[in-house]
């Protein structure tokens, strides 16, 4: 298995096709260093419409059932609410990171517009070429992807088998001004 590991865990790196077209929509914006990516608003709201209706479906079901698990529902419904009136009544180039989507019940700690969820879908829509990508003021057609071993695949004690993982960065032109960074531990 652990040949098998390590055959595995090179570097990858692959290109993303960016869209080439500019959609006539209203566009929020997502600023990190020197990159912004523009996205559809309203696709935004209809994913958070989406997952504030299977809230609502957990609190009705669990309404009897268990406390915690309803409070924690509503204050996310609640959250994802206030997020969609803001996208709906949105001009053109919304702060995006001006929005507290996060699951779980009120923490001012994430109350910061750092949003997990929302970076992700921001990471999908530029994968599937649904994003328009500015870098340092400039449109770009296409970005960079790595995924490499943590720990250049070695596998010589328990600690690196536990701390087994991958960093994944997308970037236009130089790995460290990345315009996503993520660690996926595998861990066992």
């Amino acid at each position: 298995m652990i040949a098998l590991n390590a055959a595995c865990f090179s570097q990858n790196l692959w290109e993303i096709k960016l869209s080439t077209s500019l959609p006539e929509t209203r566009m929020g914006k997502w600023i990190v260093g020197d990159y912004t990516v523009s996205v559809s608003l309203d696709t935004i709201a209809v994913m958070l419409r989406k997952d504030q209706e299977s809230m609502i479906k957990a609190i009705t079901y669990y309404g009897d059932q268990d406390s915690n698990l309803v409070n924690y529902y509503k204050a996310t419904e609640k959250r994802y609410g206030i997020a969609i009136s803001q996208l709906e009544q949105a001009k053109n180039g919304f702060d995006l990171q001006s929005l507290n989507i996060y699951e779980g019940r009120e923490d001012i700690r994430q109350n910061n517009g750092n949003s997990r969820f929302l970076k992700d879908q921001i990471d999908h829509f530029v994968q599937k070429g649904n994003a328009v990508v500015f870098y340092q003021g400039k449109r770009i057609f296409t970005l960079c992807r790595t995924s490499e071993h943590t720990n250049q695949g070695r596998m010589e004690s328990s600690s690196d088998i536990l701390n087994n993982g991958y960093e994944i960065r997308t970037f236009y032109d130089e790995p460290n001004n990345c315009l996503f960074f993520e660690v996926q531990i595998l861990g066992w």
